[in-house]
Protein backbone atom coordinates (compact mmCIF):
# COMPACT_ATOMS: atom_id res chain seq x y z
CA UNK A 1 0.00 0.00 0.00
CA UNK A 2 1.65 3.13 -0.90
CA UNK A 3 0.03 6.54 0.12
CA UNK A 4 1.22 9.84 -0.87
CA UNK A 5 2.67 11.91 1.76
CA UNK A 6 -0.45 14.50 2.19
CA UNK A 7 -2.53 11.08 2.32
CA UNK A 8 0.06 9.67 5.50
CA UNK A 9 -0.24 13.00 6.95
CA UNK A 10 -4.07 13.09 7.04
CA UNK A 11 -4.41 9.95 8.12
CA UNK A 12 -1.60 10.25 10.85
CA UNK A 13 -3.69 13.49 12.15
CA UNK A 14 -7.14 12.16 12.00
CA UNK A 15 -5.96 9.19 14.68
CA UNK A 16 -7.92 9.81 18.28
CA UNK A 17 -7.65 8.45 21.51
CA UNK A 18 -11.24 6.55 21.83
CA UNK A 19 -12.51 6.11 25.58
CA UNK A 20 -10.78 2.34 26.25
CA UNK A 21 -14.31 1.54 28.40
CA UNK A 22 -16.26 1.83 25.12
CA UNK A 23 -14.69 -1.66 24.12
CA UNK A 24 -16.19 -5.17 25.16
CA UNK A 25 -14.79 -6.43 28.53
CA UNK A 26 -13.73 -2.49 29.32
CA UNK A 27 -9.84 -1.74 29.18
CA UNK A 28 -8.46 -4.26 31.21
CA UNK A 29 -7.33 -7.46 29.30
CA UNK A 30 -5.08 -10.31 30.61
CA UNK A 31 -1.85 -8.74 32.08
CA UNK A 32 -2.35 -4.71 30.87
CA UNK A 33 -4.38 -2.14 29.12
CA UNK A 34 -5.53 -2.11 25.74
CA UNK A 35 -5.95 1.55 23.96
CA UNK A 36 -8.05 2.10 20.75
CA UNK A 37 -7.12 5.05 17.98
CA UNK A 38 -9.56 5.59 15.34
CA UNK A 39 -8.66 7.45 12.51
CA UNK A 40 -11.03 10.25 9.87
CA UNK A 41 -11.79 7.44 8.04
CA UNK A 42 -13.75 4.38 7.46
CA UNK A 43 -11.78 0.80 8.57
CA UNK A 44 -9.19 2.52 10.37
CA UNK A 45 -8.67 1.76 13.57
CA UNK A 46 -5.54 0.87 15.85
CA UNK A 47 -5.61 -1.08 19.01
CA UNK A 48 -2.72 -1.33 21.24
CA UNK A 49 -2.35 -3.61 24.48
CA UNK A 50 0.47 -2.67 26.91
CA UNK A 51 1.73 -3.54 29.74
CA UNK A 52 4.19 -1.74 32.00
CA UNK A 53 3.77 1.27 29.77
CA UNK A 54 5.14 -1.30 27.18
CA UNK A 55 3.70 -2.28 23.68
CA UNK A 56 2.60 -6.77 24.18
CA UNK A 57 0.74 -6.66 21.07
CA UNK A 58 -1.09 -4.01 18.03
CA UNK A 59 -3.58 -4.49 15.34
CA UNK A 60 -4.25 -2.01 12.48
CA UNK A 61 -6.45 -1.91 10.16
CA UNK A 62 -7.08 0.30 7.24
CA UNK A 63 -8.66 0.12 3.85
CA UNK A 64 -9.10 -4.13 3.97
CA UNK A 65 -5.82 -4.48 5.59
CA UNK A 66 -4.38 -5.62 8.64
CA UNK A 67 -1.34 -5.58 10.40
CA UNK A 68 -0.56 -7.20 13.77
CA UNK A 69 2.77 -7.80 16.16
CA UNK A 70 3.02 -10.12 19.69
CA UNK A 71 6.21 -9.68 21.56
CA UNK A 72 6.20 -13.20 22.03
CA UNK A 73 6.37 -14.11 18.27
CA UNK A 74 8.19 -10.44 17.52
CA UNK A 75 7.45 -10.43 13.82
CA UNK A 76 4.70 -7.81 12.10
CA UNK A 77 2.11 -10.33 10.16
CA UNK A 78 -0.01 -8.69 7.61
CA UNK A 79 -3.33 -9.87 5.90
CA UNK A 80 -6.41 -8.91 4.58
CA UNK A 81 -10.43 -8.31 5.89
CA UNK A 82 -13.61 -9.05 5.00
CA UNK A 83 -14.88 -4.94 5.70
CA UNK A 84 -14.65 -4.17 2.19
CA UNK A 85 -16.28 -6.97 0.65
CA UNK A 86 -19.54 -6.67 3.69
CA UNK A 87 -22.56 -4.81 3.37
CA UNK A 88 -21.99 -1.50 5.19
CA UNK A 89 -25.02 -2.22 7.36
CA UNK A 90 -23.33 -5.27 8.84
CA UNK A 91 -19.10 -3.88 8.28
CA UNK A 92 -20.30 -1.17 11.14
CA UNK A 93 -19.86 -3.28 13.44
CA UNK A 94 -16.29 -4.30 14.83
CA UNK A 95 -17.19 -7.75 15.38
CA UNK A 96 -18.13 -8.64 11.74
CA UNK A 97 -14.29 -8.04 10.88
CA UNK A 98 -12.87 -11.57 9.95
CA UNK A 99 -9.09 -11.43 9.28
CA UNK A 100 -7.07 -13.52 7.00
CA UNK A 101 -3.07 -13.69 6.98
CA UNK A 102 -1.95 -13.41 4.83
CA UNK A 103 1.19 -15.96 3.05
CA UNK A 104 4.25 -13.36 3.50
CA UNK A 105 4.33 -9.65 5.11
CA UNK A 106 3.76 -6.89 2.84
CA UNK A 107 6.16 -5.26 3.91
CA UNK A 108 5.05 -1.77 1.92
CA UNK A 109 1.80 -1.79 4.23
CA UNK A 110 4.38 -2.02 7.16
CA UNK A 111 6.33 0.92 5.87
CA UNK A 112 2.74 2.95 5.26
CA UNK A 113 1.43 2.53 8.57
CA UNK A 114 4.87 3.25 10.36
CA UNK A 115 4.83 6.75 8.43
CA UNK A 116 1.23 7.55 9.40
CA UNK A 117 2.08 6.61 12.60
CA UNK A 118 4.91 8.48 12.97
CA UNK A 119 2.83 11.47 11.99
CA UNK A 120 1.43 11.79 15.69
CA UNK A 121 4.98 12.76 17.44
CA UNK A 122 2.33 14.42 20.11
CA UNK A 123 0.90 10.92 21.13
CA UNK A 124 3.57 8.92 23.06
CA UNK A 125 1.95 5.46 22.70
CA UNK A 126 1.75 5.81 18.79
CA UNK A 127 5.30 6.83 18.61
CA UNK A 128 6.26 3.87 20.72
CA UNK A 129 4.22 1.66 17.88
CA UNK A 130 6.44 3.86 14.82
CA UNK A 131 9.66 2.53 16.51
CA UNK A 132 8.59 -1.17 17.48
CA UNK A 133 7.62 -0.38 12.90
CA UNK A 134 10.71 0.84 12.35
CA UNK A 135 12.76 -1.66 13.81
CA UNK A 136 10.35 -4.09 12.11
CA UNK A 137 11.57 -2.49 8.55
CA UNK A 138 15.33 -2.02 9.79
CA UNK A 139 15.48 -5.96 10.49
CA UNK A 140 13.93 -6.69 7.12
CA UNK A 141 15.72 -3.67 4.90
CA UNK A 142 13.07 -3.30 2.50
CA UNK A 143 14.57 -4.02 -0.79
CA UNK A 144 14.18 -0.63 -3.24
CA UNK A 145 12.38 -2.65 -6.07
CA UNK A 146 9.74 -4.12 -3.48
CA UNK A 147 8.72 -0.29 -1.74
CA UNK A 148 7.34 0.25 -5.51
CA UNK A 149 5.16 -2.15 -5.98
Amino acid sequence: MNLDSATITTLGNSLCFIDPTLMKGGAAVAQGDRMWFQGGEPYFDIIIETHDGTITWFQITLRGRVLSWHRDHNQVQTGETDEMDTPPLVAYYAASKTIRDGAAVDWCLVKTLQEIVAVREDAPLLHQLSELLQAQLSEHLVPAEEEET
